[in-house]
């Protein structure tokens, strides 16, 4: 390096520390350019109150919510700890160990929460990639992580919310553990989109989200029963309506198979792979198939599946053995 250059570099670091501007490492700089494009590219949402205007440069929201917070963790660790100590079932105290809030607990942590990502949103407006602050970055993220404590709050104090609902919906343990997971989901965005300035209780609000989104899935599911049934007992109700549509018939999958080997020549040999595949009698599975599955196979659509599989049923009725079917009582 000439003397020239290093008299260059030095004379640009007097300039820049004149100037009250710190020289910053080169792979600092970048880190904090990185920071600030993550930042910029990051969804905010908050629901904006009148009040966050008057509220410039206050801390006792923030300060309130985060007291709360301790004290509902707190309160959290002993009721985790006495339904331990009180039962043998580690499962039993499940939903059970963060408190429900109160109205005014509500108030408090959603108030914080929105108010925070409000400033932190306004901050981001400052922020320019190119000559990133080391001040505002840190700022920043401190308001999201601590919005985000309060969500995460806020979160747990309604998982009984959505339990209770979600065993309303449900016909077995399975379904439980599904609409309570998608009952979560809704829960988090029923956080984000909640408006706590019109003093309504979060509950009510959650409560109708939740509700309509299971009533939603639990008529997709009814529709997707009724359309592609799964079990042998249930194909077997497929055939025509000029027919009882409910058979009774303890193990229809045997009986099925037992018709097949009685009629090879009734059906032809598209019909028989079909009613083999859809009770589950042919390949290595014995698992019943969907109409979308062996349509998928077969090269034709779901409906011409199941044309052919209510032609192929029909042919075999003649051969019903009484003793396997209640026959007066199906109908036939």
């Amino acid at each position: 390096m000439s003397v020239c250059s290093a008299r260059r570099r030095e004379s640009k670091a007097k300039i820049s520390s004149s100037r009250g501007r710190p020289v910053i490492d080169p792979a600092e700089l970048q880190a904090l350019r990185t920071a600030a494009e993550e930042l910029l590219q990051t969804e905010i949402r908050f629901i904006y109150a009148a009040e966050f205007e008057e509220l410039e440069g206050e801390s006792e929201p923030v300060t309130a919510a985060l007291l709360l917070l301790e004290e509902l963790q707190v309160s959290a660790a002993e009721v985790s700890r006495t339904v331990s100590e009180s039962s043998a079932d580690p499962g039993s105290g499940l939903n059970a160990c963060d408190p429900l809030l109160t109205f005014s607990q509500e108030q408090t942590l959603f108030r914080a929460m929105n108010l925070l990502r409000y400033r932190a949103n306004r901050m981001r407006s400052r922020l320019d990639p190119s000559a990133p602050s080391a001040e505002l970055i840190p700022q920043i993220r401190r308001m999201l992580e601590q919005s985000e404590q309060i969500r995460g709050q806020l979160v747990r104090s309604n998982l009984r919310l959505v339990a209770s609902i979600a065993r309303k919906f449900s016909t077995s343990v399975q379904d439980v553990e599904e609409f309570s997971s998608d009952g979560s989901m809704i829960l988090l965005g029923a956080i984000d989109r909640f408006d706590y300035s019109r003093r309504f209780r979060f509950s009510t609000y959650a409560t109708h989200s939740i509700q309509r989104h299971f009533f939603r899935a639990w008529k997709v599911r009814q529709r997707r029963r009724q359309r592609f049934p799964v079990t042998s007992a249930e194909i077997l109700t497929e055939v025509p309506e000029e027919y009882n549509e409910q058979p009774i018939c303890a193990d229809p999958q045997a009986v099925v198979k037992e018709l097949l080997q009685q009629a090879p020549d009734v059906l032809d040999p598209r019909e028989h792979q079909i009613l083999l595949h859809r009770f589950g009698l042919g390949g290595v599975s014995s698992e019943a198939r969907t109409l979308r599955e062996i349509a998928a196979d077969l090269g034709v659509s779901k409906e011409r599946v199941r044309q052919l599989q209510l032609k192929a049923l029909e042919k075999l009725r003649p051969f019903l053995n009484p003793a396997q079917f209640n026959l007066e009582a199906a109908g036939v």
